[in-house]
């Protein structure tokens, strides 16, 4: 049996996708989590067909925020993050926030220190994607294939830019948005009083309990930032 939408059902899924965008660039809007550019553009891989829908809102002073829709040919698109199966992602969002933002124009990778963030991702860390002439896509591999050993990241933050986020479904890919923001904002106000620290022994695996991840962060070192600097 196939699992290709039918063409109603297809039409009712971009309806319920756009829904799903619509709803988190609202929030992420009304939470402040959006840079005052309101950048948020979605791409998301449609199950069982060879396509790709795009939905990009206009952001800026637009008066009508109402996102626009495009459909491409996933096969047509190789060098999109989408084609590597190690992320295990259907969505990427690129997105302008104001505290990654900050980092991508600091060039430094972000650790993720807040346990808000920690306890949903593998990762320790968003890398900088510093050499622009070269593709999101080449930098990931890149960095999968020097360190199997660590827990893909969530994102690639964009030096002097925004974010470019990925993950399984819009709301959930978005959601992870909201936490790393919030990490990197309260990560930018404890440098007031000196500096977001390192996890205390025990601090994530308590964490993974909360969310299923700790059986999985077996498979991955948990090495922190300055062992893969």
């Amino acid at each position: 049996m196939s699992d290709a939408l039918s063409e109603i059902d297809l039409i009712s899924y971009i309806e319920d996708a756009k829904a799903d965008a619509i709803h988190a660039f609202n929030t992420l809007r009304e939470n402040r989590t959006l840079s005052a550019s309101l950048i948020f553009h979605i791409t998301h891989r449609i199950p069982g067909h060879d396509k790709l829908l795009h939905i990009r809102f206009p952001g800026g002073l637009a008066r009508d925020q109402a996102p626009t829709i495009n459909i491409t040919s996933f096969s047509d698109e190789k060098h999109h993050i989408l084609n590597e199966s190690r992320l295990d992602a259907d969505t990427a969002i690129h997105v302008h926030t104001n505290f990654l933002s900050a980092w991508s124009l600091a060039h430094k990778p972000f650790p993720i220190l807040y346990v808000a963030a920690a306890r949903h991702l593998l990762a320790r860390e968003i890398p900088n994607h510093l050499d622009r002439t070269r593709t999101v896509l080449d930098i990931i591999r890149e960095r999968l294939d020097k360190y199997p050993e660590l827990a893909p990241p969530p994102a690639l933050l964009e030096s002097n830019g925004g974010v470019n986020f990925w993950g399984r479904g819009i709301i959930r890919t978005s959601e992870l948005i909201l936490f790393v923001e919030e990490a990197a904002r309260y990560q930018a106000i404890a440098e007031q009083i000196g500096g977001a620290q390192l996890y205390t022994p025990g601090a994530l695996e308590v964490q993974w309990k909360r969310t299923g991840l700790l059986d999985p962060s077996k498979a991955y070192s948990g090495r922190y930032l300055e062992d893969v600097a």
